[in-house]
């Protein structure tokens, strides 16, 4: 059809999420997920299948209002009482507790994952064994692929499902299904922003050609060294181990500074306190600081409850924690992108062009690696963790 107003084109490109709700609903198979110069996906639609239902613009988190329960929110900052499930974490266990929760009941959790190629893409999983799967972040944009669809599939069938991601993508499943569902449970992250997948791969190929050997494996929280600084780690199929401080690596310090982001996400509209999520996870940026008795070495998580959904969740877990009331000040403090979407640098207009070159992209990424954070990188952890136990001492 030539008239295609009311389809999922009337969205401003640079507005898109890129979470493929509109191409999992739609009836005809006419809109396709493809890839943009720079790897971001966005909807192309096909013209000779549409019909103009409109399905699509019904479906897309970015055309629709975020609607909200009333609730009084609260917030914890906490940290899982068993050491091990805090080394498995980002940092605190905070989704670890709640997708055993959802499996204890016989439930799926849903959330990113990277395949045997580092592709982050969501996965529905079963049982605890392939929890490990889900567990840590992963500074990249992942494929929602047709996951919606099997979790639409999941809760007709009955199954109690937790869905983790970014705040569009939980309202890209929401907004997808069209109507809430009780067996639904939702936790979105205090996302930064992301950048896609071929940022990732050229990153990943500059430093297996540097290194003459296969990546084995990658970690962008590492908690090998005590003291939960932020750490990535490569380990390569010649066994080599490579520790990368966020302030010295080309991708972690340009994904720091938001250089690389997704268009969409320096006007993000849920980069505050009004959370889509029956619960939201992150890391307690500045727990020193704001709370010094919360502070875990191997990570203290913020915990926002937003639902009497999450509440109902929080209570059946929260004796898995050491847990703490924090305030909306102490965690937004730091921690930026519960106030505001990062701003967009000038950098972002050249940082992305040709994106098909890894010695192209590594050369732009070093150009932009923030003087400040390397000089900060330089500083043993030690040191930084008398500098903020004693900003914490001297709040008090």
């Amino acid at each position: 059809m030539d008239n295609i107003s009311n389809t999922i084109e009337k969205i401003n490109k640079n507005d898109c999420c890129g979470c493929s709700s509109c191409a999992q609903k739609c009836p005809k198979g006419a809109i396709i997920m493809q890839e943009n110069e720079e790897g971001f996906l966005y909807p192309v639609i096909d013209k000779e299948k549409c019909v103009n239902c409109g399905l699509c613009s019904k479906a897309c988190p970015q055309l629709n209002n975020v609607k909200k329960e009333q609730f009084a929110r609260k917030i914890y900052a906490l940290y899982n009482k068993e050491k091990e499930i805090q080394l498995k974490s980002s940092s605190g266990g905070v989704f670890t507790e709640i997708a055993n929760y959802v499996l204890n009941m016989n439930g799926v959790v849903c959330g990113a994952a990277f395949n045997d190629k580092f592709k982050v893409r969501h996965i529905i999983i079963d049982s605890k064994k392939e929890l490990y799967k889900l567990r840590k972040s992963k500074y990249v944009q992942s494929n929602i692929n047709e996951v919606y669809k099997k979790i639409e599939d999941e809760l007709k069938c009955n199954k109690i499902v937790l869905f983790s991601g970014t705040p569009c993508q939980v309202y890209g499943l929401k907004c997808f299904l069209g109507k809430g569902y009780d067996n639904l449970i939702t936790c979105d992250i205090v996302c930064h922003g992301v950048p896609s997948q071929k940022f990732f791969d050229k990153y990943l190929e500059y430093m297996s050609n540097k290194q003459k050997s296969r990546i084995k494996s990658y970690d962008f929280r590492a908690k090998d060294i005590p003291g939960c600084e932020k750490i990535g780690k490569i380990t390569f199929e010649n066994n080599k181990n490579i520790y990368l401080k966020i302030g010295l690596d080309p991708y972690y310090s340009n994904f720091l500074e938001g250089n690389i982001f997704r268009e969409s996400c320096y006007s993000c509209k849920y980069s505050n306190m009004n959370r889509i999520g029956d619960i939201t996870i992150g890391d307690y940026i500045g727990v020193l600081e704001n709370q010094p008795e919360a502070y875990s070495q191997n990570g203290t998580s913020i915990c926002i409850v937003n639902s009497k959904k999450g509440e109902s969740i929080f209570n059946e877990i929260k004796n898995r924690f050491t847990y703490f009331d924090a305030t909306e000040n102490d965690v937004t403090r730091y921690n930026s992108n519960l106030k505001s979407p990062k701003k967009r640098p000038i950098c972002r207009d050249n940082i992305g062009k040709n994106c098909d070159d890894s010695e192209i992209v590594i050369e732009n990424l070093k150009k932009n690696m923030n003087k400040k954070n390397i000089l900060k990188s330089m500083i043993p952890i030690k040191a930084k963790n008398i500098i903020k136990k004693l900003r914490g001492e001297n709040k008090n």
